[in-house]
């Protein structure tokens, strides 16, 4: 998993030995990873995780919770497409 949060990383790394207000929720992904042969956090600068960060000033945004089960937001389908590298044209 990639994230633009070293403080996410750090805490990973260190197993969660923290009061972090993230912590539970590393806590529940390490449960969620034993599914799998193997699994770490990555940091990757934020230019690099464009749609991630577009996600998070979002969420930021509002003052509710979103579901998106039938469709999928303007915002984050022009964010996923300017991240493909297969959508750069050529001139």
């Amino acid at each position: 998993m990639e994230t633009d949060s070293l403080e996410v990383v750090n805490l990973w790394a260190t197993h969660h030995d923290s009061r972090s207000v993230v912590a539970p929720i590393l806590l529940d992904i390490g449960e969620l990873t034993t599914c799998f042969s193997s699994f770490d956090i990555c940091h990757v600068v934020r230019s690099a995780n464009g749609p991630a960060h577009i996600c998070a000033k979002h969420a930021c945004t509002i003052d509710r919770t979103d579901s998106w089960l039938d469709n999928t937001p303007g915002f984050l389908v022009s964010a996923m497409l300017a991240d493909c590298p297969a959508n750069t044209f050529n001139q």
